[in-house]
């Protein structure tokens, strides 16, 4: 007689997933590693996903990679709206890297070996490109050269990699927000000083 597979089996094996991928990253973590902390068998896991790659891409799928790059190009474009269209815009990001802390950790910082692996250096430089974008339009005829450019990336990777620590190192949603906040306003000073 089949087996019938159990959501609440599923769901303690992507919780697992999720917590490993994030403490581990995509290219160190194994299946064994994932029902352990889900408290089954390894064939257990494979019951409900055949592979790994099966298994990461379910818990970290595209539907959530197109959210989170939605979600960061609204921070920056809001930017030339309004300083209550931006901060709504951070909120929403803020909220939303908050609710789904694991995968933006797992996305931006632990996907080294999957199709995700690029998508943080992806990032930075779309988010570099729409800052130099915002800048054109506050100042025309603005010359950004290789030196400015670098400087942008430097930035901008600096935004990632210290809103990927406060989401993996804090356990305290205030303390997340906190961090992340305090190098946001660091981040938009930096860019209005750097533009003026």
């Amino acid at each position: 007689m089949p087996q019938v597979k159990k959501d609440d089996i599923d769901e303690r094996i992507s919780e697992a997933a999720l917590r490993v991928f994030a403490a581990r990253g995509y290219a160190a973590a194994t299946v064994a590693d994932i029902a352990r902390a889900a408290r089954v068998s390894t064939g257990n896991v494979y019951r409900y996903y055949r592979s790994k790659d099966a298994l990461f891409y379910a818990v970290v799928d595209a539907g959530f990679v197109r959210r989170l790059r939605r979600l960061l190009r609204a921070r920056v474009r809001a930017a030339a709206e309004s300083p209550a269209a931006w901060r709504a815009a951070a909120e929403e990001l803020l909220r939303f890297a908050v609710e789904h802390r694991r995968e933006v950790v797992i996305a931006l910082g632990r996907a080294e070996g999957s199709r995700y692996a690029r998508l943080a250096d992806e990032l930075v430089a779309e988010l570099a490109a729409l800052a130099v974008a915002h800048a054109r339009r506050l100042r025309p005829g603005l010359r950004v050269g290789a030196p400015l450019k670098l400087a942008l990336g430097r930035i901008y990777r600096g935004l990632v990699e210290t809103s990927v620590a406060a989401l993996a190192e804090l356990d305290d949603e205030a303390a997340m927000r906190e961090a992340i906040e305090a190098y946001a306003r660091y981040h938009v000073a930096g860019l209005g000083r750097l533009f003026a």
